[in-house]
């Protein structure tokens, strides 16, 4: 007789959740059920694909394969064969959760709020996507379709409304925390009632509130508008409260799931201060050092009367707008004024939309529809060029470079299906703040004007980091052990491992060392 219990797995994520502010809120019981967790459990970073491709990593999680396999990295990817900026489709870049294939294997699944996945599909179990998510790539929408009409009517619409890019005022933010507490109540109690309601052997949830959080959130926010001391308090503690909103979620899940669990708790990348400057900055960076240094004075920084009028229209307003258009809409308006109105004939090189690192894009003959760029010696030569002249920016004022490192994708990653998706040159930029430039100035190429001085263009005080971090507990982990050399890649393997199941063949990770349920 077989008296082995069944495995159960419940795994909670903590959307960039930053590991420092985590272990730093452990230690000095800030976060008590995280807390007892980590006494009783196992703790660890996890290396992450965010250091590049910061919007890859919930893909590389859920497939367990590298960006140079399943290709989806951001909401808005460049199609060559259009070329313009589109969302990710499973037709386009299939990418399909794990849980997914797992259940096929048995093992009863729910999943709720999973970000960055298409739609749900029919499975053994339950799924819920999109309800309370900071990232996704479709509406929200539920497996089976009739399950999301009870979650409106027992829970009503969520409190995480859509993201806006723009300097709020102190009372804006700190209704921004209230919301995304609010939003964190909400989905831990739906998550509660479908612990209850559903026969499961795998859960999982994401949270959307640390992401959302630690962009706008971030030391002190950035705003506009009168501060007073009563402002600078309450934001000085905004972040905290939402991970506090956080831990108290996992205390309730945690309950509500029961005894002889093993749980994970995790975050795929995390997040600290903002340091990019993909937005506005880098097109103009690069339109200089194609244009050549004798040419560069002379390169007029988006100059016609459109966007002339764009740039006098607050981006306040321009937000309050964008947030109120259909997804369809507001895509289809990022996508015209990024290269709507580039010359293809004359153009060598473009910006894809980005939000940490920069991501460049050579219009390849072959490769682009309207390609000009010749393989072999002149992609190699323009792609060491552009490198090489990007690294010339610094700050007006310091003289500190602005470009920590360029790299070619095709040197970062082995050969994938998906591989012709992403970017050709990643560019991380220095560690600094961007929030402190006045001015970028090129010897060569001369000096651009930081185009929001003492903030972000989109208002944004973080931004991401490149590790997560795993938090495991229940059956057989070690009380108080450490998880080392561990990549989100592991994560999914780890779970097939768990239930006694050989990973998928295509899947990168392997399964953890003494992570067993």
């Amino acid at each position: 007789m077989n008296t082995q219990r069944p495995v159960r797995v419940l795994m909670i994520g903590l959307d960039a959740a930053e590991p420092s502010l985590i272990e730093q809120w452990i230690s000095d019981g800030t976060l008590p059920h995280l807390k007892r967790l980590r006494e009783r459990g196992a703790y660890g970073r996890l290396a992450s694909t965010a250091d590049w491709l910061a919007g890859s990593v919930w893909p590389t999680f859920y497939t367990g394969t590298w960006p140079a396999d399943h290709g989806v990295f951001h909401h808005l990817q460049w199609q060559a064969e259009r070329m313009v900026h589109v969302r990710p489709t499973a037709d386009w870049l299939p990418a399909r959760p794990f849980w997914r294939t797992l259940s096929e294997a048995d093992p009863r699944v729910v999943a709720i709020d999973m970000p960055m996945v298409y739609s749900p599909e029919p499975m053994h179990g339950v799924e819920i996507s999109g309800w309370a998510t900071h990232d996704r790539l479709v509406p929200p929408a539920s497996s089976p379709p009739e399950l999301m009409e009870w979650v409106q009517k027992e829970f009503g619409p969520p409190h995480l409304k859509k993201e806006g890019s723009s300097h709020r005022k102190p009372a804006a933010l700190l209704q921004l925390r209230d919301e995304l507490v609010r939003a964190t109540h909400d989905l831990t109690e739906l998550g509660v009632a479908l612990l209850h309601r559903e026969p499961w052997d795998l859960w999982l949830c994401g949270f959307g509130a640390p992401h959302r959080g630690g962009h706008m959130l971030w030391g002190l926010p950035e705003s506009h508008g009168e501060m007073t001391v009563r402002h600078q308090a309450s934001l000085a503690r905004a972040l905290r409260d939402v991970y506090v909103a956080c831990d108290t979620a996992v205390g309730r899940l945690v309950e509500a799931a029961g005894d002889h669990v093993t749980i994970l708790i995790f975050s795929l990348h995390g997040m600290g201060p903002n340091n990019s400057r993909a937005e506005l900055v880098l097109p103009k960076m690069l339109a200089r050092v194609l244009a050549g240094p004798l040419a560069s004075g002379r390169v007029k920084e988006q100059g016609s009367a459109l966007e002339g009028l764009r740039r006098r229209i607050p981006i306040e307003w321009r937000s309050s707008i964008r947030r109120r258009l259909p997804a369809s809409w507001q895509d289809r308006l990022t996508a015209f004024w990024r290269t709507g109105r580039i010359d293809w004939t004359v153009t060598k090189a473009l910006c894809q939309v980005a939000d940490a690192q920069g991501y460049l894009r050579i219009n390849l003959r072959g490769r682009e529809a309207a390609g000009i760029v010749q393989p072999g010696h002149e992609y190699e030569a323009l792609c060491a060029e552009l490198a090489e002249r990007l690294k010339t920016f610094a700050d007006g004022d310091t003289g500190e470079p602005v470009v920590r490192n360029v790299v070619r994708t095709d040197q970062l990653f082995q050969e994938g299906v998906g591989r012709d998706r992403l970017p050709d040159l990643l560019v991380q930029w220095s560690e600094t703040p961007a929030r402190h430039h006045r001015s970028i100035v090129s010897p060569q190429f001369g000096s651009i004007s930081w185009p929001t001085p003492g903030g972000t263009p989109d208002g944004r005080s973080g931004n991401h980091l490149r590790e997560g971090f795993l938090l495991a507990a229940g059956g057989r982990i070690g009380a108080g052990s450490t998880i080392e050399g561990a990549h989100i890649l592991d994560l999914a393997p780890t779970v097939y491992a768990m239930f006694g199941l050989p990973k998928p063949s295509e899947m990168r990770g392997k399964a953890l060392i003494g992570i067993q349920p």
